[in-house]
């Protein structure tokens, strides 16, 4: 890694701490810090929902899949855009109209205080494994590439993204991932496009893999199987209570609907450039595992580093770790400040204050925060600290056991109203006896005569439970609906009320004021990354120069973009100041 690598890193971190900075201010409340206050632009609520559905690892494990198995990988992120279309289509702006600040606050309205209760305890502990995975991922891999030592690593991204996360909440956030997504669009768009045009023709692409979804597979059948059942899967961690929180933001549920609809767009185009430059690797042929001895039987997920290191020009290196290092830090404040939200609404208000004012929530949601990012660098410091993989792979079959679980009675929450409330935490039982069978008890071979390669087999075993979970536990879900009219009367009243809410548009008197300057703000920093961008280019020489101009250019593009409606729409906010 050169001297421009690393300034280029440090230059980055300096803007994300400047965006920080500038929008702690707009955190003067509770609701400002967990929800935004429900006045957020939609593109920036868009943004947040994009960049909380991947990480690190989708340059890294994604893109070993893609250069081992051609276009498999794509379905799992066509998934996700599936996911934002039908999110677009029906939950989001159902969530937005629930009118609550955390995605804990929807279950306590749909399923009771005791349902709440269990996914709290159940998803906060989650939500740090996830966390610890994410950053030893990145931490490992720098590790193998760049020797970094992984500890280093893992305090360095556990101490910036609390800072980020505790400064001003939703706010700092969200409006970090905008700045975020845009450079990460900018620089994988230019270096997708420069692998792309090192083919003869974009049907060359998969001329290398035969079939297009890669080996081990004797039986396309079970590709279309497994296909399906990434979007599926995918379509439902879209959608779930839990992920709710990124359309709770937005001023209205128009807004709402607007946001996931641009992070479906995003989620259609962006994969297949980002893992352009896997699939050419796969094409050369190229032993990365002879290259990267240190990653061992992981030395695939060097497909897309090799890639920058061999066919990209001086200075790539730098913005491929910042397109690395944003896509890690995003989940991770995303993270902790719904762990903020659901200590405050669903512990201390519940527990300990329901009469809490609210700064005392906003100090006890910033505690909140610090203690969550304590928690989960602590528990990634654990996971890289075991010599073995025992520990790393138990934390996996862990959130495997409780997620699915979750994920299915959470879903269909607002779709099937008439269930008692009681069915909430009962169908995560089942659920999760379900999970305990497929993962201890079923045996894959069960369901084929012959033999099965290891990716059929474990293909199939990912086809098998989620199939399990959808006709069990989804099906017992539906089933607990012969039970509600033994519900209370209040209780049935309740959900009569929940069903006109969920039919009402937000109003224009509920809405507060929007500040605009939200895109004044971004915009500004954005255009000046994009002319330091641009200015670097014009000083570099070679292949770097044409490259770095055409990431400042697109930066700047965003930039311009931001800050068009400004003037409107600042006078605008005033008007609603006023009223």
């Amino acid at each position: 890694m050169t001297l421009l690598d690393s300034m280029i890193v440090m230059i980055y971190l300096l803007f994300i701490g400047i965006a920080a900075w500038l929008f702690r201010r707009f955190s003067t409340s509770s609701n400002d810090f967990l929800q935004g206050g429900g006045t957020m632009m939609w593109w920036m609520a868009g943004a947040t929902a994009f960049m909380t559905q991947f990480s690190a690892w989708t340059f890294t494990g994604a893109a070993a899949k893609a250069y081992e198995d051609g276009i498999s990988v794509m379905f799992i992120f066509w998934g996700n855009a599936l996911g934002f279309f039908v999110a677009a289509a029906f939950f989001a702006r159902r969530y937005r109209r629930l009118r609550v600040e955390t995605a804990m606050e929807v279950i306590r309205v749909r399923f009771g205080h005791t349902s709440e209760q269990l996914f709290t305890w159940l998803s906060f502990p989650l939500t740090l494994i996830a966390c610890a995975i994410w950053m030893n991922g990145l931490a490992s891999f720098f590790s193998a590439v760049f020797a970094i030592e992984m500890s280093t690593t893992i305090l360095a991204m556990g101490v910036i993204v609390t800072l980020i996360a505790v400064s001003g909440g939703a706010w700092t956030v969200s409006v970090t991932n905008v700045i975020q997504l845009i450079l990460l669009i900018a620089i994988t768009l230019v270096i997708g496009y420069t692998a792309l045009q090192r083919f003869d023709s974009p049907s060359e692409v998969f001329a290398h893999a035969t079939p297009i979804y890669g080996e081990q597979i004797r039986m396309p059948s079970l590709f279309v199987m497994w296909a399906i059942a990434m979007l599926l899967q995918q379509t439902m961690s879209n959608n779930h209570t839990l992920s709710c929180y990124r359309f709770l933001t937005t001023a209205n549920d128009k807004d709402a609907t607007k946001a996931a609809f641009v992070a479906g767009v995003l989620f259609v185009f962006a994969p297949v450039l980002w893992f352009m430059p896997a699939w050419f690797v796969a094409a050369q042929n190229i032993d990365l595992l002879a290259i990267y001895p240190a990653l061992e039987q992981s030395a695939n997920n060097a497909a897309y580093l090799y890639y920058i290191q061999h066919y990209m020009p001086q200075g790539l290196l730098g913005l491929v770790m910042v397109a690395l290092v944003a896509a890690t830090i995003a989940p991770l404040s995303s993270a902790h400040n719904r762990n903020a939200g659901i200590v405050v609404k669903s512990l201390y208000q519940v527990w300990f204050n329901p009469n809490a004012t609210s700064r005392q929530q906003l100090m006890v949601g910033k505690i909140a925060t610090v203690v969550s990012g304590v928690l989960a660098t602590a528990t990634a410091l654990l996971l890289a600290s075991v010599e073995s993989y025992s520990l790393f792979d138990m934390m996996i079959v862990f959130a495997a056991f409780i997620q699915m679980p979750i994920n299915i009675p959470s879903l269909l929450a607002l779709v099937s109203l008439k269930t008692p409330n009681w069915s909430g935490w009962a169908t995560v039982m089942v659920g999760c006896a379900v999970s305990l069978f497929m993962m201890f008890i079923f045996d894959v071979q069960w369901l084929s005569s012959l033999p099965l390669t290891p990716r059929e087999s474990k293909d199939l075993s990912v086809v098998a439970t989620l199939a399990v979970h959808l006709l069990v536990t989804g099906g017992f879900f539906l089933f607990t609906r012969v039970f509600y009219a033994k519900e209370s009367p209040s209780i049935q009243q309740s959900r009569t009320a929940l069903a006109i809410q969920l039919a009402t548009p937000i109003s224009d008197e509920e809405l507060s004021p929007i500040n605009h300057k939200q895109g004044l703000y971004v915009g500004s920093i954005t255009a000046l990354a994009g002319m330091l961008l641009i200015l670097a280019g014009v000083v570099l020489t070679g292949s770097s120069q044409s490259i770095f101009v055409a990431i400042g250019c697109i930066v700047l593009l965003f930039s311009l973009f931001l800050l068009q409606p400004t003037q409107h729409s600042k006078r605008t906010w005033q008007k609603q100041k006023t009223k």
